[in-house]
């Protein structure tokens, strides 16, 4: 009796809400932060938590002109969902609402906005469980099944050009929190096992030895915590305790993982090729943290600053044999291999492609902000500068290659799409992900009108929005599309390791067709 009574003023309160729909509220709110007015009726109602979503897309996102011409009625979403989501609420009252349920439902309200980048995470309070949609992985998985797979677990690699001689010098650097982790739990579990291994079998052992041998215990049986950690900085701090805890034991190949570092982590390969061809890969844009002031000796732990330097080492061995074969007029060609990376720094573009042109700037593209809380509020459109290299350094005339694919996102996509202002650069592979729009931090939602709705793990609905949008040099915008290459040509696995977009990249560079 009690839940029917709940229900028949559940519906009640949704008749009169259908009535007015999408009344506008004099209340400013503020859905950048955890503000109780916005985010306090939404903890135990899924329709109120859809009323925050729309209302925080309406006033934040910064591509509705965009999306409208793709047919998108932003008010049509909200007179066909809201009513569906207060259904929930009503359902909600005899039965658990269950994660796919609330997953399917949201998907259709977000995945057609085109954003590359947004991430929409909405609270369960039935089940207590949080679902994620993120739009462009709906889109690219359906629309690029087949690159996707062939992709998976795949990066560039050069090893079949080192075998077979045709690397002429090359620095490959690993400073991923993934591998640093996957290192030090391998080597605390080899020391434990032999140490066990070889004390087992003993009657009499010395009091340093058993010592050894009920660490070498312990330390298994952290491992085995630390594996079944899935948030990387947890995986760090308890790892770290545990290396902190037996560093007198000395154990060979175990250091601590510093976290200042590990969350600017990169993999970087920089090599001379055959031909005098200067080729630099790298997964994400990281770069400037470890070409500028950073990291201070007090900053970083010793193994830190020792993969620092390395760091350093390889982007100079890239950028040296630029300098030195362009001047003796020498250098074949460039090559930046941005397959797979996900984006990261804007800063990082005057090592990349800003060292290879002249100094004062490079208009690639265009941009716009959020400049209001209403939904086509914009600032003007304007030109984006990208800083290119201060130092003295040599323009380069001859071919520059940007490799990318499917999995290119963001930053990847603002290095491949200045191809298209360079006379000598051309953009190889396949097209990218369709993620230029730019972020800003919560921070400066006091004076963009737009960014982040929600905070993470803790309001009801969190969106990682766009609040810059980003256009060619031609006022395209391309989310959910990507950047088409000049050259277009799908990775095709080999046995023997070679590479075939790579080979084309060369195959333009010597040929230049």
């Amino acid at each position: 009796m009690k839940n029917t009574i709940k229900a028949t003023a559940i519906v009640m309160m949704t008749a009169l809400s259908l009535i007015s729909c999408r009344k506008e509220n004099d209340t400013l709110h503020n859905f950048s932060t955890a503000d109780l007015l916005t985010w306090n009726k939404a903890t135990d109602s899924f329709g109120e938590k859809f009323k925050a979503l729309w209302e925080g897309l309406n006033s934040n996102y910064a591509i509705w002109d965009y999306e409208k011409e793709h047919g998108l009625d932003w008010d049509a979403v909200y007179d066909e969902f809201y009513p569906k989501f207060v259904e929930l609420d009503t359902l909600a009252l005899d039965e658990q609402i269950n994660d796919e349920t609330l997953t399917k439902l949201l998907k259709q309200v977000v995945d057609p906005l085109h954003d590359g980048h947004m991430a929409v995470s909405m609270k369960n309070h039935s089940s207590g469980g949080t679902v994620v949609v993120c739009p462009s992985d709906d889109r690219n998985n359906k629309e690029r099944e087949k690159e996707l797979a062939t992709l998976k677990n795949w990066s560039p690699s050069l090893a079949y050009y080192i075998e077979s001689g045709k690397v002429k010098d090359i620095k490959m650097v690993d400073v991923s929190a993934r591998t640093q982790i996957h290192s030090v739990l391998d080597s605390l579990s080899k020391w434990s096992n032999r140490t066990l291994e070889t004390l087992s079998g003993r009657t009499v052992v010395t009091e340093d030895e058993l010592d050894r041998q009920i660490a070498a215990s312990r330390i298994l049986a952290d491992v085995s915590s630390i594996k079944k950690l899935s948030e990387t900085e947890a995986i760090v701090n308890a790892l770290n305790s545990t290396v902190l805890k037996y560093d007198y034991l000395q154990i060979p190949g175990v250091h601590m993982i510093d976290a200042k570092l590990i969350n600017d982590d990169i993999i970087i390969t920089s090599a001379l090729l055959e031909g005098n061809i200067a080729y630099l890969y790298f997964n994400n844009f990281s770069l400037t943290p470890y070409l500028t002031s950073f990291p201070k000796d007090e900053y970083l732990q010793p193994y830190a600053k020792e993969l620092s330097k390395d760091v350093l080492d390889a982007w100079y061995l890239w950028f040296n044999a630029i300098q030195d074969l362009h001047k003796s007029n020498q250098l074949g060609g460039v090559i930046i291999d941005v397959r797979g990376n996900g984006g990261g720094k804007m800063s990082d573009f005057q090592f990349v492609i800003g060292a290879l042109v002249p100094s004062g700037g490079l208009h690639i593209m265009n941009t716009r902000f959020k400049r209001g809380v209403g939904r086509y509020d914009y600032s003007p459109i304007m030109p984006y500068i990208c800083a290119t290299l201060g130092i003295g350094h040599v323009t380069v005339t001859e071919p520059i290659v940007v490799l990318a694919n499917a999995k290119s996102v963001s930053m990847s996509e603002i290095t491949t799409i200045s191809t298209k202002v360079i006379d000598n650069a051309k953009f190889i592979g396949t097209t990218t992900w369709g993620g230029l729009c730019g972020l800003l931090s919560n921070e400066a939602y006091s004076y963009t009108y737009a960014g982040h709705i929600g905070v993470e793990g803790v309001t009801p609905v969190y969106v990682y929005c766009p609040s810059v949008a980003t256009l060619d040099i031609n006022g395209n915008v391309l989310e959910g599309k990507g950047v088409t290459p000049d050259i277009e040509i799908a990775l095709e696995k080999s046995s023997n390791g070679a590479d075939n977009q790579l080979d084309r990249a060369i195959e333009y560079i010597i040929s230049g067709k």
